[in-house]
C-alpha cells in the first residue's frame, strides 16, 4: 500500500509537472510580398520586433534582419518583413543556428560545412571568438553537422546540437568553453526512410530556457518518389537536462496533397516577446529550398507557450 501510495505521489507530481507548460498553437503564414524566396534556417530574437535569421545557402556567411510582429494577447502572426543581408565578407559555411547574446550584443552562428560556432557582431562583422568545441563534433559529416543553436541570458549559457545519428548536446559557459555533454535520443520515425526520394529525421532546433532546461524541435520530412503525398511531422518537447528526461508539449503536421500545399520544413526556432498575460511566443521558421518547385512557401509559426 506503501509503495502504492508513493507511486500516486510521484504520477501526481509529474503530471502537474507537465501541466506547467501550456501550449497553444496558431496557423502559419508566409509573406512572399516582403520576404522573399531563401532556405531560412535559423532564427534569434534580437529585442522588439526584429530578429536575425540565417539562410544555409546565401550568397555569403552572415545574416538577414527580419521585422516581425505578433499579436499582443494570442501571439498570432501580424506581419513580417525581410529589412536586409549583414554580411561577414567570407563564403557562406552552410549556416544552420542562429542565437543571440545580449550580454555581450553579438550574434552567434553554427556552420554545418566546418562544424565551427562563430561570433558576429551586429552589422555582420566577425569577431574573433568562436566556441571550443569538444571532440566528438570534430569528425561530423557535413551534411549532419552542428544544427541547433540557443543562448540564455540568466543562465549565461550557449547550447548546440548536431541533427541526427548519435545527438550530443553541448552546454558553454558565457566565454564559450565546454561544461556539460548530453546524449538526446530521437523518437522513433514514423515512415520508411528507404521507400523516400527525399528524408530526414532529427533534431533542428532548440531554445534554452531560464530553468537550464531546453526546448528541442523535432522534424521527420518526407518526400516520396511522386512528391504527392509528402509530409512534415514536427514534435516539441521539453529536455530536462537534469535527468535526461523529454515531455511532449505539441506536435503538428504540414503535408502536400492534391487539396493541399502547407508543406513546412521548420528548422529554426527561438523565443520571442512576452505577450500581454506574461506567456511567450515562440517564432519558427521554415526552409522552402528557395521556394522549390513554386510549392514550398517560407513559412513562419507561433506558438503561444505558458508557464506556471
Amino acid at each position: 500500500m506503501k509503495r502504492f501510495i508513493l507511486y500516486l505521489l510521484i504520477a501526481g507530481i509529474a503530471i502537474r509537472g507537465l501541466a506547467q507548460c501550456k501550449i497553444t498553437e496558431n496557423k502559419q503564414f508566409a509573406f512572399p510580398q516582403s520576404i522573399p524566396a531563401g532556405n531560412y534556417s535559423g532564427i534569434a530574437w534580437l529585442g522588439n520586433n526584429h530578429y536575425a535569421v540565417v539562410s544555409d545557402k546565401s550568397k555569403e556567411d552572415g545574416f538577414f534582419v527580419f521585422e516581425i510582429d505578433v499579436d499582443s494577447v494570442s501571439g498570432e502572426l501580424l506581419s513580417a518583413k525581410n529589412l536586409g543581408f549583414r554580411s561577414s565578407g567570407f563564403e557562406n559555411r552552410d549556416n544552420e543556428g542562429i542565437a543571440f547574446n545580449a550580454l555581450s550584443n553579438t550574434i552567434l552562428i553554427s556552420g554545418e560545412r566546418d562544424n565551427r560556432i562563430l561570433e558576429y557582431k551586429l552589422d555582420g562583422n566577425r569577431t574573433s571568438r568562436e566556441a571550443q568545441l569538444p571532440e566528438v563534433y570534430r569528425h561530423l559529416p557535413a551534411n549532419l553537422g552542428l544544427e541547433a543553436l540557443s543562448f540564455n541570458d540568466s543562465t549565461r549559457t550557449l547550447w548546440t546540437c548536431n541533427e541526427s545519428d548519435t545527438i550530443f548536446i553541448q552546454s558553454f559557459d558565457s566565454l564559450y568553453r565546454p561544461r556539460h555533454l548530453y546524449v538526446y535520443h530521437l523518437d522513433s520515425p514514423i515512415a520508411n526512410a528507404d521507400k523516400a526520394w527525399l528524408y530526414a529525421h532529427g533534431a533542428v532546433a532548440m531554445c534554452a530556457l531560464d530553468d537550464g532546461n531546453l526546448l528541442v524541435l523535432e522534424r521527420e520530412f518526407y518526400v516520396p518518389k511522386k512528391k504527392i503525398g509528402a509530409f512534415v511531422n514536427c514534435k516539441l518537447f521539453k529536455f530536462t537536462v537534469g535527468n535526461l528526461k523529454k515531455d511532449l508539449l505539441s506536435t503538428w503536421r504540414t503535408k502536400l496533397t492534391l487539396l493541399s500545399r502547407t508543406l513546412a520544413n521548420y528548422e529554426g526556432m527561438c523565443l520571442g516577446p512576452k505577450l500581454a498575460d506574461g506567456s511567450r511566443v515562440l517564432i519558427l521558421v521554415a526552409d522552402s529550398q528557395n521556394q522549390y518547385g513554386s510549392v514550398l512557401k517560407d513559412w513562419l509559426k507561433t506558438l503561444k507557450i505558458e508557464m506556471h
